[in-house]
């Protein structure tokens, strides 16, 4: 906090007309591991992202800080590059409501004392376990990461907030082989605290995915209904919707969600909300990166549009209120709306009565690729690397390879069937396992 205060009055002495210093502290432990440890290191920074206006011009700069010389430099270079830019129309003042939400479980006290020792223990226990679950698997590739880290937030208007942050994610791989045939099984988990990450379950899971599909049968092309488990689903929320919900894609015209609120754009059975203050959420936080107070925002209800997601400049630019969602992913970038837990609210059909409910059709596991659908367009297209041909309310032959597609939009407005009730987040996504009544499945 002192040194963003310090640069704050640096910028304002050097002659800006506003300025905002957002700093942030972390530390990182960072693993690879295969069946042993790979390597094991340890990342500490201090980082400082300095906005600046000189009138309706605006620049931003950012560094990495070693001394505080450094954070005078950072504002004398942030003046000069304001006084070359264009000036903004749309501009009006940076965040002057700061302020803190009642969010809770998105700091772990454990994180500040894990021994080393313990995380390689955790580990070296996953890949065994994933050798003995099966002779024919072998743990490949895995990675490990924690976080500890402290943003500050201050302003020239005389406010300031500050947030201590954890994060743990864990990604393993595992193969499977025999007589010839090879398969891979992954599992991963996002969480704020170190006792919620399911070490060997996570690495059953996996193992249990490489044997199981070491025999796959293709099947012909075919529009079929199409289930897709919670993380898949959370996964392709994230890529459809983290953008078209942007203020900023509205205002610059690149939302398909543009003009949209108040009218039916998905099924009545689709509730989605913005969660910036859930319990142990992925992004929960008490306040965004401008220093705005974090929120619960109806974004969808009932199918019909309500919100879409703010920072301080594009509400300000609508005449309305910031929802808290101003994100950056890193320190030196600009803040831009985003998501911060994005969830679709769960039904009440479990998993296993939504498969006994399908005649036929495919249960899908896993897939890549959904990242490079077209949320513009709402061209939705992912492979399928680990799923299951549902036959007359059952799982029966494995099968990869195949790609589903479909288009996005439609399939919220009038192909969503059944909406499960097992809730699971992929980072700051969060879906249950949701029946569609069809898409187009590409075999063989």
């Amino acid at each position: 906090m002192h040194l963003a205060e310090l640069a704050v009055k640096e910028a304002s002495r050097k002659g800006a007309t506003e300025a905002e210093a957002y700093v942030e502290k972390a530390k990182r432990i960072q693993v690879e591991f295969s069946g042993d440890i790979e390597s094991f290191k340890t990342v500490e920074s201090l980082g400082m992202n300095l906005r600046v206006t000189l009138g309706r011009k605006s620049a931003m700069y950012a560094t990495s800080i070693s001394d505080e010389n450094e954070v005078e430099t950072a504002a004398a270079k942030a003046i000069n590059i304001a006084k070359v830019a264009p000036e903004d129309p749309d501009w009006k003042h940076m965040n002057k409501r700061f302020g803190k939400a009642s969010a809770e479980g998105y700091y772990d006290k454990t994180l500040e004392t894990l021994d080393y020792a313990e995380i390689v223990d955790a580990l070296t226990s996953a890949a065994n376990r994933m050798e003995s679950y099966d002779a024919r698997v072998k743990p490949t590739r895995g990675f490990f990461v924690t976080s500890i880290s402290k943003a500050s937030v201050a302003n020239n208007y005389n406010e300031s907030a500050q947030r201590r942050e954890t994060h743990i994610v864990i990604w393993m791989r595992t193969k499977a082989e025999e007589a010839g045939m090879k398969s891979t099984g992954t599992e991963h988990q996002e969480a704020r605290f170190w006792k919620e990450i399911a070490f060997e379950d996570l690495a059953v899971k996996a193992a249990e995915k490489a044997t199981k599909f070491l025999r796959t049968k293709p099947i012909p092309s075919e529009k079929m209904p199409v289930i897709l488990r919670n993380q898949v689903f959370a996964n392709v929320l994230g890529v459809m919707l983290s953008g078209p919900l942007n203020a900023d894609w509205v205002q610059k015209g690149r939302s398909p969600l543009s003009d949209k609120l108040g009218i039916q754009i998905a099924s009545e059975k689709i509730d989605l909300i913005d969660d910036g203050i859930r319990r142990k959420g992925w992004h929960t936080k008490p306040f965004d990166d401008e220093g705005f107070p974090t929120q619960r925002t109806q974004v969808i209800v009932k199918g019909i549009l309500r919100n879409y997601l703010y920072d301080s400049y594009t509400a300000l630019k609508d005449n309305v209120e910031s929802t808290g969602n101003a994100q950056r992913p890193y320190y030196w970038l600009a803040p831009q709306p985003a998501p911060n837990n994005l969830i679709l609210k769960p039904g009440r059909t479990s998993p296993q009565d939504l498969i006994g409910e399908t005649k036929r059709g495919i249960y899908v596991e896993d897939t890549i690729g959904e990242w490079l659908s077209n949320p513009v367009s709402g061209n939705l297209n992912a492979t399928v690397t680990h799923g299951y041909l549902v036959e007359n309310g059952g799982l029966t032959d494995p099968i990869k390879g195949v790609v589903i597609s479909g288009n996005f939009y439609e399939i919220l407005r009038d192909g969503v069937a059944v909406i499960g009730d097992d809730l699971r987040n992929s980072s700051q996504n969060y879906a249950p396992t949701v029946g569609l009544s069809q898409l187009t499945v590409v075999g063989k």
